[in-house]
């Protein structure tokens, strides 16, 4: 698997709870993808959360025109920072988007809380795929302690296997449990598929961001068969967690 091409989109600041198009000059205009196209198999995302104790859970679409989506995927996870957080790595997502020569792309994310200096770049491969990813949740849907919230319900289309689950979400008090149990309920499977998310204490002043939950991956994917009907998806925290995002890879 070679790389044709990688592309970046930003920096843009985004706007919290609303979908901010990233790009290299307005959310409208989006790149046009090169002669040869390619599939985009990773995503790579950085951002900036510089206030103490705002969330930095979100979602990152990719759209791409002539290409039935959607590629949504939750990032982030963790508190922001002022004075006590540190840098790190950019964020990788796996996907696999195919791209035609020539189509405009566009990116967009939807940030809990202001994201400063979003930047995205899409790297493009020769091995081919096609998967679809949504996702659940987002700004505002927060956890009560010790009670189970139902995030939401997907219903894929077409018929697939989940390959892969990520899991963003906040603690923004300090001493507080950053963990919890996720769930998927999918009609026709025995199951359980249930999973452990999230770590570390939350933090007011002392917290910084850290990368989505990762549920299995191209070397080992779920393979969880669903049909096109509506699966649950549940979260149950010991503390409270905000801005619960999950996203589901089905191809």
């Amino acid at each position: 698997m070679g790389l044709l091409w990688s592309m970046i989109f930003g920096p843009t600041d985004s706007v919290a709870g609303t979908k901010t198009g990233v790009s290299p000059t307005t959310s409208l205009v989006g790149r046009q993808a090169p002669p040869q196209g390619g599939t985009i198999r990773k995503i790579r995302v950085g951002k900036g959360n510089v206030v103490n104790a705002k969330e930095c859970a979100g979602v990152i679409e990719v759209e791409v025109a002539g290409v039935n989506g959607p590629f949504q995927f939750a990032y982030g996870n963790g508190a922001g920072g002022a004075t006590n957080s540190n840098n790190k790595a950019a964020e990788p997502i796996e996907c696999a988007i195919p791209v035609p020569g020539g189509a405009v792309m566009k990116v967009f994310v939807t940030d809990a809380e202001i994201g400063k200096d979003v930047t995205v770049n899409l790297e493009a491969y020769s091995e081919g795929g096609y998967m679809r990813s949504y996702v659940v949740g987002g700004a505002g849907s927060d956890t009560t302690a010790d009670t189970q919230l139902t995030v939401g319900t997907i219903t894929p289309t077409p018929a697939g296997q989940i390959k892969q689950i990520r899991f963003a979400g906040s603690g923004v008090v300090d001493a507080k449990a950053g963990s919890g149990k996720l769930v998927l309920s999918v009609p026709g499977q025995a199951g359980p598929f249930e999973f452990a998310v999230g770590d570390g204490p939350g933090g007011a002043t002392l917290g910084g961001g850290m990368p989505a939950d990762v549920i299995g991956d191209e070397q080992h994917p779920l393979n969880i068969p669903v049909a096109s009907v509506a699966m649950t998806v549940y979260l149950t925290s010991a503390e409270i967690l905000l801005s619960a995002t999950v996203s589901v890879l089905i191809g």
